[in-house]
């Protein structure tokens, strides 16, 4: 008994729709080989003595639950200091003026 998948493609090879064909076949090689990998990581974490149960999945989504969404305005933050847009203060030339005297 043929799959679905299967019967999808002989009815796309004899119904003239050959690129339908390659895609559904392209389709379920993808999904079979996800499938395989899939088993084969489950298979070793096992046989490393993984505990399945044990992976903190449940904290990682309560985090990203908490997360912020950006759907919130920023908020307004006072800064004391020179802004951006301010030009720089002017350095003391006095120390650079001694320090190069004593090289000299």
């Amino acid at each position: 008994m043929p799959s679905e998948i299967a019967q999808q493609i002989v009815d796309r090879i004899f119904g003239d729709d050959k690129a339908g064909a390659l895609d559904a076949a392209k389709d379920a090689f993808s999904s079979h080989t996800y499938d395989f990998i899939q088993q084969k990581k489950l298979e070793f974490a096992k046989s490393m003595g993984f505990d399945l149960e044990n992976t903190a999945q449940e904290v990682a989504d309560e985090l990203t639950d908490e997360l912020p969404t950006g759907d919130e305005s920023p908020e307004d933050v006072e800064v004391d200091g020179r802004m951006p847009h301010d030009p720089p203060e002017e350095l003391d030339t006095t120390e650079e003026e001694e320090s190069d005297e004593t090289y000299q």
